[in-house]
């Protein structure tokens, strides 16, 4: 008696789509790219970089330079904000943890994943092993990008589906763009990253228990650092000579078969065949959850038309999205906990990087008093499509003051969200707001003049003095 499913037989299917993602990857680093590509993919690489200098003082970043170090290997990949060389799998584990240390790094509303925490330190360590050039950097980064997300929105097919499902879009979406970039940057030939993909796709895994992680460690692993590291490992494998399955997107079972509800290889192509990726991707303003961006920036412009302290305040009421609402009620990590950055706004007229990291300021009875004003209420009618465009980067804040004042300020799309971008004096000063109080302006100004810079940067290794500079 047979017990269980039976073995599975070879399949029948044809690979064309694997095939045809296979191509597209190999092809890329020869690929011209647009203007407007090159100069979003700058931004993104600045935004990676200043997330990984800043994330890796906190405790993500420490904890996995500790651990990569307990390995005692040596490479030729940096440590990003620590000046060691590792192997490029290590490198690109620890970098990608101190990206997503918090939530300073960018996110894909479209694809609901962080693409740069992960792509852009996968890239970063297969470009420094290497020795490739800011040029090559830059298409790999795009590279990586438009393939983590085309695999996500093939798998899902809509935003609506992705918030309901269990299983984490950022599992399947980031191993699959960490190894597209490196695979490039390791100049795989087409039929070495057919191999790539199966082993990419043999690495997806998890699910979306990570939200209730307090400490967000386990969230900067599974939503990070276990993609970036299982992208290059997926390379580095193949280039020691494994082989697999050839046909991972197509063949029963594929990739589409466990994630994702009714996605196809045939849809993964034609998800590659739009705009690049990485002009669409959502760069936070502030160093604070996503979801709150829309809310931070409705409450200074509140505070810039009628200006008013903690003191003023009856009631603040914030209404949100369902989905958002949920990740960033009354969190314990300050930078996730959207009452106290709305309280920390008023009473500051402002946000820094240090107070949206103080937990002591949290606990304190001041700060605490104004959060019981602050209420967030999940509002469905900011989900779905508004004036024309699908986005969850929505919030309406309302506040009554004590002489009978009432203002509100509704923002339909966040100030760094794809519908209205950053631009890249917007990036440089954030990245000044996060990092120039630890290293200073003068390195943070040296920082965004190398990445400004990329395309005349003959070795990668070049970057190493701004992605390790001293503290202030």
């Amino acid at each position: 008696m047979t017990i269980g499913r039976p073995a599975h037989q070879p399949s029948t299917t044809s690979n064309d789509g694997t095939v045809a993602v296979a191509r597209h990857i190999a092809a890329a680093a020869e690929r011209e790219l647009p203007a407007p590509t090159v100069a979003a993919a700058k931004r993104a690489v600045l935004d990676a970089f200043v997330a990984m200098i800043s994330g890796s003082r906190l405790e993500a970043g420490r904890l996995a330079r500790r651990y990569v170090a307990s390995y005692g290997s040596r490479g030729e990949a940096s440590l990003v904000g620590d000046g060691g060389l590792v192997r490029p799998e290590l490198a690109a584990l620890a970098n990608a943890m101190s990206a997503h240390a918090d939530e300073t790094d960018d996110v894909h509303d479209l694809a609901r994943m962080h693409p740069g925490a992960s792509i852009v330190p996968a890239a970063l360590a297969l470009a420094e092993t290497e020795a490739r050039s800011g040029r090559d950097l830059l298409r790999a980064v795009v590279l990586g990008y438009d393939v983590g997300c085309a695999v996500s929105v093939a798998a899902w097919g809509s935003l609506e589906a992705m918030q309901k499902s269990y299983r984490s879009p950022h599992s399947l979406a980031q191993p699959f763009g960490a190894a597209a970039a490196a695979a490039s940057l390791a100049g795989l030939s087409h039929d070495q990253v057919v191999h790539v993909l199966a082993y990419a796709a043999d690495q997806a895994s998890g699910f979306t228990s990570f939200y209730r992680d307090e400490r967000h460690l386990e969230k900067a692993f599974s939503s990070a650092g276990m993609q970036a590291h299982s992208g290059v490992r997926a390379v580095e494998l193949v280039r020691h000579g494994f082989t697999a399955v050839d046909d991972v997107l197509d063949g029963t079972p594929s990739v589409f078969d466990v994630f994702g509800a009714g996605g196809s290889a045939a849809a993964m192509v034609d998800a590659l065949a739009g705009q690049h990726y990485v002009e669409l991707t959502d760069l936070k303003r502030y160093p604070v959850g996503m979801p709150i961006q829309a809310a931070a920036e409705a409450t200074e412009y509140l505070l810039a038309e009628r200006p008013f302290g903690p003191a003023d305040v009856v009631a603040l009421t914030c209404r949100l999205p369902p989905h958002g609402a949920r990740i960033v009620d009354g969190r314990h990590m300050p930078d996730i906990h959207l009452q106290y950055v709305l309280a920390v706004i008023v009473a500051d007229g402002g946000l820094t990087f240090e107070s949206a990291h103080d937990y002591a300021r949290r606990r304190g009875a001041d700060i605490s008093a104004l959060m019981e004003r602050i209420e967030l209420l999940p509002d469905p009618g900011l989900d779905g499509v508004i004036d024309g465009h699908l986005s969850s980067r929505r919030a309406v804040v309302e506040v009554r003051l004590r002489d009978g004042t009432r203002l509100e300020r509704r923002v339909t799309a966040a100030r760094g969200s794809r519908l209205r971008p950053l631009d890249w004096d917007e990036v440089c000063a954030k990245a000044r707001r996060v990092l120039g109080g630890g290293i200073g302006p003068d390195a943070v100004d040296a920082l965004c003049a190398a990445v400004a810079g990329l395309e005349q940067v003959a070795d990668v290794r070049q970057l190493r003095p701004v992605l390790t500079p001293a503290p202030r």
